[in-house]
């Protein structure tokens, strides 16, 4: 995996709903990815209303811009945070012009290590559909195990798919840690 571009995981902004737009309108994140149809208001005001600070202590959703060579090529974001059950869930989106260098699986990674930074998080889950083979790289590279599949639970481009659910846990996360510290060089933030 290639570390020799350097990324930057920046808050998201009101500024950048135009570029996540055009990430949400690419063939490939419609093809594999459950976006309900989003406004651009409505993608703005979810971009108002996650934190970019993983410090505030009332927030419950982040999301961060990835940065590569001055673009924006990406976003990840953390929701349904829950301090009482210690967990959250992570997702990301690439353009596809920057998939299969290993983009996806740093910025993903920078995600969770500041993630499990929190003593109270136990557990990290994400969902992919079964047929989005590169999430689930991203998935198994960083240790997630494979929980289940919740059949027909996804609608995308009118078709039903079936959703799977992956888990990854501190202990897991922190046997994993080590050998993980590679894909982290040059990646900045998130704060």
């Amino acid at each position: 995996m290639s570390t020799s571009l350097p990324l930057r995981l920046i808050p998201a902004r009101p500024e950048h709903v135009d570029a996540w737009l055009e990430m949400r309108g690419e063939a490939v994140a419609r093809r594999l990815m459950p976006l309900e149809p989003a406004s651009r208001e409505s993608l703005l005001k979810r971009l108002t209303e996650a934190s970019g600070d993983l410090g505030d202590t009332r927030a419950t959703s982040f999301r961060w811009m990835v940065e590569c060579e001055g673009r924006l090529i990406g976003t990840v974001s953390v929701r349904e945070l829950s301090r009482f059950h210690g967990r959250v869930e992570v997702g990301y989106m690439l353009r596809e012009a920057y998939h299969g260098r290993g983009l996806g699986t740093r910025a993903a990674a920078a995600v969770v290590a500041r993630l499990f930074d929190w003593p109270f998080l136990h557990r990290v889950w994400l969902t992919t559909a079964t047929d989005n083979l590169a999430s689930q790289g991203v998935a198994r590279k960083l240790g997630f195990v494979l929980e289940g599949v919740m059949r027909g639970h996804y609608l995308i481009e009118g078709r039903r798919k079936d959703q799977q659910v992956w888990g990854l846990l501190r202990p897991e996360w922190e046997a994993r840690r080590p050998g993980l510290e590679p894909l982290l060089e040059g990646t900045h933030g998130p704060e």
